[in-house]
């Protein structure tokens, strides 16, 4: 008797601490085609303070997903082990510890059109989580839907394990997408665990039916804000890209479900109950901008010029940086083809460059604003910062003109400075007229010309070269349907 009672309490001792150590899992299917199906349940465990032995085998149902009625039990046997790396090269965490249990086999699943759902329970979860009410006496059902057999479909798959712990007080970032082997669509949603009939007491219940009961969840959670902090908890139904900014240390529970569509309709859903830890991080800092300043800064161009801007960041604690830029250069759809800006990436130190090709359309009462944003990307989120730049394009008549016709040129045939021009390309087309005359300092006509793009070679309308000095010129037209006149004064240097 005394043996037996020994015995009896080594098992309730080593059942006991297994089942104080659920910290998720999920269960997925893989049609093998004619109604077998490869079934896996991947069980993870907190193995940070104790190595008690896996169940082996474990008994699954399979029940029909309308009436709930029982189809059939089978056993599936754990086939591997394996402890998990977490972290990264930024950070890995201490005294943490996650085993993967993998349990698989073939089954065949007879056709039924309501379809249904396959579950296992086991009890329990960890003494310490703080989201839910009484949380070492709580089970955990893992659960997946399927459709008709007879269709043949395969579960959409988690991908590897994300990382079991969150960083306090840090904008978080966790992937939880899955891949579906039928290209089906899929959205993914935060849910409540679900807790079913495993107890402290009956931690391996005998397989049943549901609907299975909840979590309660511990004030102040709830299914809306499931660990606290801001932003909550959330996930985008799209990507399966979980982000969260926890605030408080400790352990919580949370469910993502993943729902399964085929021509809008819904077919399936799988579940990954899991459980995070929110710990200290070590904390990066933002980058910061080396160039252009940091202080807003306004850079003017005429009309037809361009403009090139260096812009740099520089990344004090390393990590991946990148760059880019929003601005309505890109929106406007004017300007967008004139506009480029080469994004980069390194290590510590990005450098890029804007530029800007204005035309007449581009000019504004107000300047362009240009927002840089430079990111460190890191496994404790992403810190950006941002630099603001204006870009203000002037008219010609804003007493600019000069800015883009020289004021001397040397006509001597060596391919430099050979002309007298206007030195942009993209006004011509915004001057309803347009007319320029060059005179001598005594007045005489040395050359005119009504086309914009204009070049005078220093010669005279007889095809003279004229000699080295001061020669003035006059421009009249109208710009924008507005009559202007402009003179100025050039040197000619041979």
């Amino acid at each position: 008797m005394k043996k037996a009672s020994l015995i009896l309490l080594i098992v309730i001792i080593q059942v006991s601490a297994f089942a104080t150590h659920i910290v998720g899992g999920d269960i997925t299917l893989k049609s093998l085609g004619s109604n077998n199906f490869q079934v896996t349940l991947r069980f993870y465990r907190d193995c940070s303070s104790g190595t008690a032995a896996f169940d082996n085998p474990i008994t699954l149902g399979v029940y029909d997903k309308l009436t709930n009625a029982e189809a059939f039990q089978f056993n599936l046997p754990l086939i591997s082990t394996q402890i998990l790396a977490l972290g990264d090269t930024c950070f890995t965490p201490t005294n943490l510890c996650v085993e993967e249990g993998v349990f698989l086999d073939t089954i065949n699943i007879p056709n039924n059109i309501n379809g249904y759902y396959i579950s296992w329970q086991r009890c329990c979860r960890n003494n310490i989580i703080l989201n839910i009410v009484l949380p070492g006496d709580a089970g955990m059902v893992f659960y997946t839907e399927i459709p008709n057999p007879a269709i043949g479909n395969s579960t959409p798959v988690f991908g590897s394990y994300p990382n079991a712990y969150l960083c306090n007080s840090q904008p978080n970032i966790q992937n939880f997408s899955a891949i579906d082997a039928d290209g089906d669509s899929l959205v993914y949603s935060l849910s409540t665990p679900l807790n079913g009939n495993a107890s402290a007491v009956t931690p391996i219940p005998t397989p049943s039916s549901g609907p299975y009961s909840l979590i309660t969840w511990q004030t102040p959670y709830s299914a809306s804000d499931m660990i606290g902090g801001t932003p909550v908890l959330s996930i985008n139904s799209s990507t399966g890209i979980l982000t969260a900014n926890p605030v408080t240390l400790g352990i919580f529970v949370f469910a993502v479900t993943v729902e399964e569509f085929r021509s809008g309709i819904k077919i399936g859903e799988i579940r990954r109950d899991i459980q995070y830890q929110v710990i200290p991080c070590n904390t990066n800092q933002a980058p910061v901008f080396t160039s252009p300043s940091t202080n807003p800064t306004t850079y003017s161009i005429v009309a037809g010029d361009s403009i090139c801007i260096p812009v740099k960041a520089n990344d004090i604690n390393s990590d991946w940086v990148g760059l880019s830029a929003s601005s309505e250069l890109f929106i406007n759809p004017t300007t967008s083809s004139n506009t480029s800006f080469a994004s980069d990436s390194a290590i510590a130190n990005v450098q890029s460059t804007l530029c800007f090709e204005s035309t007449c359309a581009d000019i504004r009462d107000t300047p362009y604003k240009v927002i840089f944003y430079a990111r460190d990307y890191s496994c404790y989120g992403t810190n950006t910062v941002t630099n603001i730049i204006y870009i203000n394009v002037l008219s010609p008549l804003e007493g600019q003109l000069d800015k883009i016709i020289p004021n001397i040129f040397t006509p001597n045939n060596d391919g430099n400075n050979d002309f007298f021009k206007v030195n942009a390309k993209n006004i011509n087309y915004c001057f309803d007229a347009f007319k320029i005359s060059v005179y001598n300092r005594w007045g005489q006509l040395e050359f005119e010309s009504d086309d914009f793009h204009f070049k005078w070679d220093g010669k005279n309308k007889q095809g003279m070269a004229q000699s080295d000095g001061v020669y003035y010129y006059t421009i009249e037209g109208n710009f924008k349907n507005n009559s202007f006149n402009y003179k100025g004064n050039l040197q000619l240097i041979r």
